[in-house]
């Protein structure tokens, strides 16, 4: 039924990466018997493969955004879902990324240069500037410009402001599209995301140019424009084909992080919410039995999400049997793969370029491209897209244009929560409200995460002077970028 659509990464090349992240470089330093100096090689998957599993996997995406974003709903041990986050949850974010992916990004970027190799340079900084940004999104003002440098002796790291560590990730995108494709060893059959195809990665450092550049159009809608027409006419995602996703083996050992929480730790944590369930019943959406499954009492034969931000006695005299978990393919399927960047995200960026007068395309045209893309990529039936598209609540209308494709956005991209839990601070769409139990007050859906406890005791000066500078970091702060 869905169109699972492998890539031509080498399943042996991501096992192998996949067991190098139990390996950090502080023990391969420690061992006499190790080398002293690993190659791009095994660093860059292993740095890849660590981000892709702490943001899209069972802490962040799963914990995280995909229930801010209000895509998921927790009907057990439901803390988060009220934005009660434990510091060690948070703490392990902080540190996993930054110890551990963006370290082996960085020292593969390093290796890469003092080898001459653009092909092996370019992939890491696209990395690099995928996970600062989603790290930004969420943490506000971040050590960036200071930041993996400890073999230089820098141990307290200064934190860049937002502002700066977006026009950092633009330098570094524009840098990596520009040496893409170079000439030389590239990764080849080490790479987890394109297989070795550098043309793809310099189409995607694009594409992450102008998402970053379309999160300014209400801070700085003039900066926004030039960056994402900059992006656009340097070429990014054509086709399903270029998008970026990394395809798990589901060989029982390298599953999808979701499936592992899910299946193997024989877990029922989560739902799919009742407001995307709602919003998908209101639509007429052939997307519902994909992003949900039917609940497992026979005697319910409809989707039943759960209402996000419940108290723990209320989500469970919900039943587990009676409520609807989330689709097969988002959370119970070994090797699904996990998007970084999607074509249909693409074709929404150019609708709303063009329906801002940013560009001479079509609005109309790129919004039904975008809907149809994500609906092909889950294998439903042409004929079945052409009827959604045709429906009044669905057809472009341009005194609405931009509702329309932020709410489609919305629901497009479910299974990447930070995205669309960005979206929806960006635009508003759709009108989200706090749970019930919400710890918010007043009570408000939470807008980023807090800072690491660890960060106000070991590197107290620049974590304060950060918080300062923001005026405050509470979940209800927002970061630079979003404004009211």
């Amino acid at each position: 039924m869905r169109l699972l659509r492998h890539s031509s990464v080498a399943v042996a090349a991501l096992a192998l990466a996949l067991s190098a992240c139990d390996q950090g470089l502080t023990e391969i330093n420690e061992n006499p018997n190790a080398p002293e100096d690993v190659g791009p090689e095994l660093l860059f998957p292993q740095g890849t493969v660590s981000a892709v599993q702490t943001i899209r996997g069972s802490g962040w995406d799963l914990h995280l955004t995909s229930l801010w974003a209000q895509h998921f709903a927790k009907i057990q041990y439901v803390d988060e879902d009220f934005y009660e986050i434990r510091p060690t949850s948070n703490e392990g974010y902080w540190n996993t990324l930054y110890a551990g992916a963006l370290q082996d990004l960085t020292d593969a970027e390093r290796r890469a240069r003092n080898a001459n190799r653009p092909n092996q340079v370019g992939p890491a900084l696209v990395m690099k500037a995928w996970t600062f940004g989603a790290m930004t999104d969420m943490w506000g003002d971040i050590p960036f410009s200071s930041a993996n440098k400890g073999d230089s002796g820098v141990t307290t790291p200064e934190y860049d402001t937002q502002e700066d560590v977006y026009a950092g990730i633009s330098a570094m995108l524009q840098e990596a599209a520009g040496l893409l494709p170079g000439t030389g060893l590239g990764y080849g059959d080490s790479d987890p995301i394109y297989g070795g195809n550098v043309a793809r990665w310099e189409k995607f450092a694009n594409s992450l140019r102008a998402r970053y550049g379309l999160r300014l159009s209400r801070k700085n809608a003039t900066l926004a424009r030039s960056e994402v027409v900059a992006a656009l006419t340097a070429g990014v995602f054509t086709s399903l084909a270029d998008q970026a996703e990394l395809h798990w083996p589901g060989d029982g050992t390298n599953d999808h992080p979701i499936y592992t929480f899910n299946v193997t730790g024989n877990r029922d944590d989560h739902r799919i919410s009742r407001t995307m369930v709602d919003t998908l019943k209101r639509l007429n959406d052939p997307r519902l039995p994909f992003y949900a499954q039917l609940p497992s009492d026979p005697s319910v034969t409809t989707y039943v999400g759960v209402e996000n931000g419940l108290p723990s006695d209320s989500a469970g005299k919900l039943g587990l049997s009676k409520t609807s978990q989330i689709g097969e393919f988002f959370g119970y399927t070994a090797d699904a793969p996990s998007i970084l960047m999607s074509y249909w995200e693409v074709l929404f960026i150019r609708a709303e370029a063009a329906a801002r007068g940013w560009t001479a395309e079509v609005a109309a045209t790129l919004y039904a491209d975008a809907i149809r893309a994500n609906m092909q990529w889950l294998g439903i039936p042409d004929a079945d897209i052409v009827a959604y598209l045709a429906q009044a609540s669905v057809v472009y209308n341009p005194t609405r244009g931009l509702e329309q494709i932020a709410l489609q956005k919305w629901i497009s991209l479910y299974g990447q929560g930070s995205e669309a839990f960005a979206e929806w601070r960006r635009t508003g769409y759709p009108g989200l409200t706090a749970g019930p139990a919400s710890i918010t007050q007043p009570r408000s859906v939470a807008r980023r995460l807090t800072y690491p406890l660890i960060e106000q005791s070991l590197n107290k000066a620049s974590h304060d002077a950060a918080v300062s500078r923001q005026g405050g970091a509470d979940i209800t702060d927002r970061v630079w970028w979003d404004t009211p």
